[in-house]
């Protein structure tokens, strides 16, 4: 993904893309650090703020500190559907409210409504992200081709499919387990919601040109002593193929290649709840309970 792709956009969803993830942080300048020298972002010269570029999109990754809330950034498609979204989630009773003119310069978009799904992960409903007007320019060559998708927790995982589905317009693409992977545009999935006793990003994945990248980087980590909790692998439902590692603070990125597009008249499946359904090669998920999937 290399920023915003009308052909990609699902047909009769008012959500266009996933634009950027806002990470809170206790120590920002070494988190920077990670972000540049093991994931290969590129810094965004800002004096007001932790940004970072992994493609054609002013960011991808802002680094915020705490008690600032992480969030992720998703574009609508104009104000009339943000208008109509913004209407339906407070009828239906979950937090939401507009940014202030500082909110969404913070964000660097036009406009936002800031909600909160059911289990208080915070979802910015953007208008008109800024893009760059320069190339991208990565920090090492790590091969991002772009932001891929994120993984939330989720604590009400009922509500949270209703927030994303029957409101804002996502569609469910497939079930491993309980895990449910959210389709907004072509590709299989860009938000997949894991049960969990506790809220927060789960994971931050960049896409990468080529298995090979994926490969490159799992023995670039290794040999800085990060410590790798899930892979390689591929998902048998997305058809990925990921790396997962922990990042600052106990953040978890991976790098994604291969994430498949959804084909008209696909059909959610049900995989197992079982390791297997996350990874097809059997690799075993480290230190992460919400990466071993099971009935709920």
């Amino acid at each position: 993904m290399t920023g915003r792709n009308s052909t990609e956009r699902a047909p009769q969803s008012p959500l266009i893309a996933l634009c950027y993830v806002r990470l809170a942080v206790r120590e920002p300048l070494a988190a920077a650090t990670f972000a540049t020298d093991i994931l290969g972002l590129q810094p965004v010269p800002d004096k007001q703020a932790l940004l970072f570029r992994s493609d054609d999109r002013y960011h991808t990754l802002s680094l915020v500190p705490e008690p600032t809330a992480s969030s992720i950034g998703i574009e609508v498609s104009d104000e009339a559907a943000l208008e109509r979204i913004e209407q339906a989630l407070q009828t239906d009773g979950f937090i939401v409210r507009r940014s202030n003119r500082d909110e969404s310069r913070q964000r660097f978009v036009r406009d936002a409504v800031i909600a909160q799904d059911a289990s208080g992960n915070e979802i910015d409903l953007v208008l008109r992200p800024v893009q760059s007007g320069r190339r991208y320019f990565p920090s090492r060559d790590a091969g991002i081709t772009g932001l891929q998708g994120v993984g939330l927790r989720s604590t009400r995982l009922k509500d949270d499919q209703r927030f994303w589905t029957s409101i804002l317009g996502a569609r469910i693409s497939d079930w491993a387990g309980d895990v449910t992977y959210l389709g907004i545009d072509r590709k299989h999935h860009r938000v997949a919601l894991y049960p969990s006793d506790r809220a927060g990003i789960l994971y931050v994945s960049y896409g990468v040109e080529s298995l090979d990248a994926v490969m490159q980087s799992h023995y670039f980590v290794q040999e800085r002593q990060i410590r790798v909790l899930h892979g390689p692998g591929r998902e048998p439902a997305s058809g990925q193929i990921f790396l997962r590692f922990e990042g600052p603070e106990g953040h978890v990125f991976s790098y994604t290649h291969g994430l498949n597009d959804i084909e008209p008249g696909h059909h959610p499946r049900q995989f197992s709840a079982h390791p297997t359904s996350l990874c097809e090669w059997g690799s075993q998920c480290q230190g992460i309970p919400e990466l071993q999937p099971a009935d709920h």
